[in-house]
């Protein structure tokens, strides 16, 4: 991993503990345990099984396709998961024990964003494979711009907790720090939405490419770059407008569309995630929300378990191979400008 990705783990982590300090200094004794409920047995021991087969799939098919970055965020978010769901089972017979409760909150809060980290770097092949010059970014940039907007959150969140917890030790107003946690989570949902943005218009410029491709070999008769074509027809019959040729293959198989709409569901899902959490802790630690389980498992759970078994079962390296981003991408800028592309559909 990344030392961005590293940083970021580490501050999510501190995040999550000084929230939950902050939390189970708000919590009334006499009335409440560590939850302010009690976690249901069954429903998270089916969380546990199904984030633990999850993990097991993820690490056997990154290890037999060599994905090697998405396979290790894969790894590492279902690892989490699954960590965190035990932490919650075992507290069903123990609701009190305040390291289960930290367990889980700081394996559950950190789990999707290296989920998320794998997304953005599937969004790198993509570009590479359909084309880099139907990107707003260059491949790389893709997986260090979000990974960086998700730091910013995470450091928003840490600095919130933080303020949060020293002001309920001191018996003071948390809002001040609780507000800040909740601008942190804000923002990455605001950065998961510029995301969906960068997908679209790379989609939409993709699409309008390989049209004007199709359509100049259509209407010239012309399968590959000429002289005498036009620079606009040589520009949307090149690799860098329609993709490389070795991954023809890849663009005109139909399983594909499957894959490209499996990562859409899976991160939109997170992304509801993300939404309810915002949601959640702008209602207060002792919130409605907060204090019952269901709205947890069903928007928090459900949906990150989902997104886990979405993406192995379209696993990219099925659908997409092995696919180095930094030497793709130096191959096509360092190709012969005047190198004929064969156009297929």
């Amino acid at each position: 991993m990344s030392a961005t990705t590293t940083v970021a783990a580490s501050a999510a982590a501190a995040s999550a503990s000084a929230s939950a300090s902050a939390y189970l200094e708000s919590l009334d004794p006499s009335t409440y345990n560590v939850y302010g409920y009690t976690p249901v047995k069954s429903a998270n021991l089916v969380g546990l099984i199904l984030f633990d087969i999850a993990w097991a799939a993820h690490i056997s098919l990154g290890i037999y396709y060599r994905q090697i970055w998405f396979g290790v965020c894969m790894f590492i978010a279902c690892g989490l998961e699954t960590a965190g769901y035990i932490a919650r089972f075992l507290s069903n017979s123990n609701p009190d024990n305040v390291h289960n409760f930290l367990l889980q909150i700081i394996c559950l809060t950190l789990a999707p964003a290296f989920f998320m980290a794998g997304i953005y770097f599937l969004l790198a092949e993509i570009v590479i494979i359909w084309g880099v010059k139907n990107s707003i970014a260059k491949p790389w940039a893709y997986s260090q711009l979000f990974i960086l907007l998700d730091i910013i959150s995470i450091i928003l969140q840490a600095a919130g907790g933080g303020l949060a917890a020293t002001a309920l030790l001191d018996n003071e107003e948390t809002d001040t720090g609780t507000h800040i946690m909740v601008a942190g989570l804000a923002f990455q949902v605001f950065s998961t939405s510029l995301f969906f943005i960068a997908g679209f218009i790379f989609w939409v410029k993709s699409h309008k490419s390989r049209q004007r491709a199709k359509q100049f070999a259509d209407t010239l008769y012309v399968p590959t770059i000429e002289p005498d074509m036009t620079i606009g027809e040589q520009n949307y019959a090149s690799p860098e407008y329609i993709g490389p040729e070795k991954f023809a293959h890849i663009r005109n198989s139909k399983w594909t569309k499957f894959e490209i709409a499996a990562i859409i569901i899976a991160v939109v899902l997170v992304y509801i995630r993300s939404i309810y959490r915002v949601v959640e802790l702008s209602m207060g630690w002792t919130g409605y929300l907060m204090a019952h389980e269901v709205f947890f498992l069903v928007l928090d759970g459900l949906m990150v378990v989902i997104a886990m078994w979405i993406m192995f079962i379209f696993y990219p390296g099925i659908f997409f191979g092995q696919i180095k981003i930094s030497t793709e991408h130096k191959a096509l800028l360092e190709a012969p400008s005047d190198q004929a592309i064969e156009i297929k559909f």
